[in-house]
């Protein structure tokens, strides 16, 4: 619900409050942000989940249909099969506003495109693009839209606590922020500091209540950010500013735009291996063509910014909810949706565990993936957060588990990785017929993770 996710859920209800199955399922809906629908007589039925199913369509909700047990059990008539709605079109953008972030474009000297989730799903990719190419911008996204611009030369890749020190650098350098279907969480503008406090501020969205929600603003579009990023660069005319496009950013942006590109002390030690190590270690290994799915906690920057990803349907961020414990399920269902491509879950130890059983649903599936697990012995983003104001630190920590031999007690194969040695193990599964998926108990080395001091911030 908080993703705005889509999503229809069949859930039966109880409608006698004598019954110990009842309970307020509307309040229990809206209580996290979904929608409420009921299906209330079987006249009805084919009426209400039509509606129920636009409501979650057309408005990117998710909507709990509520099917009441009486109802259930009740004959269905020969009703006339409602047809779907029409999806309503989306809002257009007034022309002189769009005029207005032409004019800004025009006269910015270092441009910068965030493109959120709101471009991924006005597939603006290509006008993005060839607006950044007219104006001179950069490109960068938030995390929930890592990939989108994937191979482009002016691509910043994720910006926020995520974001390289190169990133960061030309994001705060910019003298004019256009967000695109990106409502600038505080992630994703590291509390406000990566935006300069003289940079001109743009959001664009089909929502207008997403409009400066997050961080002010000095122009908010509201539109189709497909159709106003067509329409500013029809607008731009023949004004083709340089902005960032010079010959020194282009150089420095190739030689280090990725996170793999900034020299790290490696912080393995006899039996752990650092996770940057780690996961640069199986970027080299894993096919191009991979969908991942991140858990959460202090490991989750590793795989998010070391592993890189073919487009923006390779990434799932699990991070709406902020919740561990939910990589696993996303991978599983990345999986199903994306045969194709191989799937990689990458969790903390403390998230796995949580989650430990749905390795029975992989192997029951046949899914060959990738279980790749971080394992510091510890909740560590809780470790690093509590510890330096010295609390105890008993409960958040626990003694080393193989979870390697879970994994393979699951019908999984699994292989434990202390040093870079140990990915061959790793590299025979690729090689191999991949029948069953493979469970990477990573011993990593224990330590902040540089994206956590951003988010403490925070709390």
């Amino acid at each position: 619900a908080k993703s705005r996710t889509p999503l229809l859920v069949l859930a039966a209800e109880a409608g006698v409050p004598t019954s110990n199955f009842f309970v307020a399922q509307d309040e229990l809906a809206e209580a996290v942000g979904a929608v409420a629908e009921r299906v209330h007589s079987p006249d009805s039925a084919a009426t209400d989940t039509v509606r129920a199913w636009a409501r979650a369509t057309h408005d990117r909700r998710t909507v709990v249909l509520n099917l009441p047990l009486d109802v259930q059990r009740m004959e269905v008539r020969d009703v006339p099969r409602p047809s779907p709605p029409a999806a309503p079109p989306a809002p257009a953008a007034e022309e002189s506003v769009v005029d207005e972030l032409a004019r800004l474009l025009a006269a910015a000297e270092r441009p910068v495109f965030i493109a959120g989730r709101g471009a991924r799903l006005a597939q603006a990719r290509q006008p993005l693009a060839d607006l950044a190419e007219a104006c001179g911008a950069l490109l960068a996204t938030s995390a929930v839209a890592k990939g989108f611009f994937r191979s482009h030369p002016r691509d910043l890749d994720v910006s926020g606590g995520f974001a390289t020190p190169l990133a960061a650098e030309l994001i705060t350098a910019a003298d004019l922020i256009v967000a695109w279907g990106c409502s600038l969480t505080m992630w994703t503008t590291r509390h406000g500091r990566l935006i300069a406090d003289g940079a001109t501020v743009v959001h664009v969205d089909s929502d207008p209540a997403a409009i400066g929600r997050n961080h002010p603003v000095h122009l908010g579009v509201v539109g189709d950010v497909r159709a106003v990023a067509a329409g500013a660069l029809e607008a731009l005319g023949s004004a083709r500013p340089t902005g960032y496009r010079t010959e020194e950013v282009a150089q420095r942006l190739a030689a280090g735009r990725r996170w793999r590109d900034v020299p790290f002390d490696d912080d393995s030690a006899a039996c752990r291996i650092d996770p940057r190590t780690l996961t640069i270690g199986l970027d080299d290994l894993l096919p191009p063509e991979r969908i991942l799915a991140v858990d959460s906690g202090n490991f989750m920057g590793y795989p998010s910014m070391f592993l890189d990803v073919p487009d923006d349907d390779g990434f799932c961020f699990t991070q709406s909810y902020q919740s561990i414990g939910l990589g696993l399920s996303t991978a599983i269902g990345a999986a199903l949706a994306r045969p194709d491509r191989l799937a990689v879950a990458a969790l903390g130890d403390g998230g796995a565990l949580m989650s430990i059983c749905e390795l029975d649903t992989v192997v029951r599936l046949g899914l060959p993936m990738i279980v790749v697990v971080y394992n510091d012995e510890a909740y560590g983003a809780e470790v690093h957060h509590f510890g330096p104001s010295g609390h105890p630190l008993d409960t958040v920590r626990f003694p080393e588990t193989d979870i390697a031999a879970i994994g393979r007690g699951f019908g999984c194969d699994a292989v434990t990785v202390r040093a870079t040695a140990d990915l061959d193990g790793v590299r025979r599964w690729l090689d191999g017929p991949r029948t069953r998926p493979l469970v990477v108990d990573a011993k990593v080395t224990e330590g902040p993770s540089w994206w956590l001091e951003e988010a403490f911030r925070g709390h």
